[in-house]
């Protein structure tokens, strides 16, 4: 009993040091002016070894490593903010803007993901984790940097009151298409990572199961999700809600994904999608309190726990985390200025668009973790993905801001 009490006391302990620094540092970073996930990734590296260990080596030793059990909340946290993404996806606007969709996702996303692909094929061996894995740690950090970040997308637009202008709605749908061929790259990625080889029946395999999950989903997750929602208000159980609804179809969903052999987060985005529509305003509320305030910050802390600053202190490592952060930043606003080139889309919508889809915060996180997981990220390029995923959540705020002030007050009224 002596040993269970212990265990839970350094649970507990190491819980609430991470919420406590999450929740005080996101405050400050959204009061600077700053998406609160930013202080929330910095939340570990301010715990880690990098700062607080140098300070109370034995409070940093409380959280590093990661626990099991603040892994597997992280994880709990991973899951739930998918499914929040996923209700931020508005289908009928996605029909909308269809054309300028497609040419600014297709143009986003793999111009940096070519970009990504040849610096992961030109970098030292001494990055990888075994020379073998060139390919697999090529493909994982050109996914890593072809991504974009919804939540941080979402959170920075209603910050800047943009959400229902025409560019608004534009970056939330081309970011929405990215991440979701993001979450097909990574399934493919890491099925080829754990193979230790391209296989093409292996890949196409894949491909076709994703394909039959996202039909099957899309056929008769709706009628599903309404029977469940119908239940939960014929029954009227305070034991019984929306929310639990909610959870109990994302963690499905996931656990389907896992089941086919596919990524969980694939599961957890398009169980957002479906639980879209019948959830009601206050269900949306509570279950984004419960995300934002209790299992996200985990997960964006225990990111950043998982990084220590030292080996990036080296003129060479250095070196790689500027360029790195160059072929991020310049990949993805090229690719939307080629997208932009099939749409009518002005030269000061072309910029806010480069740069509202230029944060990458979770979902560059989301990648960069698994790909430390299976052990195709070394410690050292993991750590500089992570401050990528910062640093382009740092600058886009103040960028976005001062871009829109050259745009019309516009509200959406037709097509872009």
């Amino acid at each position: 009993m002596a040993v269970e009490s212990g265990g839970l006391l350094t649970f507990l302990a190491g819980l609430t040091l991470v919420l406590a620094a999450a929740h005080t540092l996101g405050t400050v970073a959204d009061r600077l002016g700053f998406a609160p996930v930013v202080g929330e990734l910095l939340t570990g590296l301010v715990l880690g070894p990098s700062v607080l260990g140098f300070v109370a080596p034995n409070v940093t030793a409380i959280v590093v490593p990661v626990p099991d059990q603040l892994a597997a909340l992280a994880s709990l946290g991973l899951v739930l903010l998918l499914v929040m993404a996923g209700t931020e996806v508005d289908v009928q606007t996605v029909r909308r803007y269809i054309q300028p969709t497609i040419a600014l996702a297709t143009g986003a996303s793999v111009v940096p993901f070519l970009l990504g692909f040849v610096l992961g094929w030109s970098l030292p061996v001494r990055y990888l984790v075994t020379p073998e894995q060139r390919l697999p740690f090529a493909l994982f950090l050109a996914t890593a940097l072809s991504i974009s970040a919804v939540p941080v997308a979402v959170r920075v637009l209603v910050d800047l009151d943009a959400m229902d202008r025409t560019v608004g709605q534009l970056t939330l749908t081309v970011a929405v298409v990215i991440d979701a061929a993001g979450w097909v790259a990574l399934t493919v990625v890491s099925d080829i990572a754990r193979a230790g080889q391209t296989n093409p029946l292996a890949v196409g395999r894949t491909l076709g199961v994703l394909a039959v999950f996202v039909i099957v989903v899309a056929v008769l997750g709706p009628r599903i999700v309404e029977t469940l929602f119908g239940i939960t208000s014929y029954v009227r159980s305070p034991a019984l809600t929306g929310f639990s609804i909610v959870v109990v179809v994302g963690l499905g969903t996931a656990v389907a994904s896992l089941a086919l052999g596919l990524e969980a987060v694939l599961g957890a985005f398009l169980a957002g999608v479906l639980v879209r529509n019948p959830l009601d305003n206050e269900t949306e509320r509570v279950f984004q309190m419960v995300t934002l305030g209790l299992f996200a910050p985990i997960f964006f802390a225990t990111a950043g726990l998982r990084v220590d600053l030292s080996g990036l202190f080296t003129l060479d490592t250095l070196l790689v985390f500027g360029i790195t952060l160059v072929v991020a930043v310049l990949g993805k606003a090229l690719g939307v200025v080629l997208g932009a080139t099939l749409t009518d889309l002005t030269r000061e919508e072309t910029i806010c668009l480069a740069i509202g889809l230029n944060a990458r915060g979770a979902m560059e996180l989301v990648v960069a973790a698994f790909g430390l997981a299976i052990g195709v990220l070394t410690p050292t390029v993991y750590a500089v993905i992570v401050l990528v995923a910062i640093v382009t959540s740092v600058i886009t705020p103040p960028l976005l801001r001062r871009a829109l002030s050259h745009l019309p007050d516009d509200r959406v009224s037709g097509t872009a």
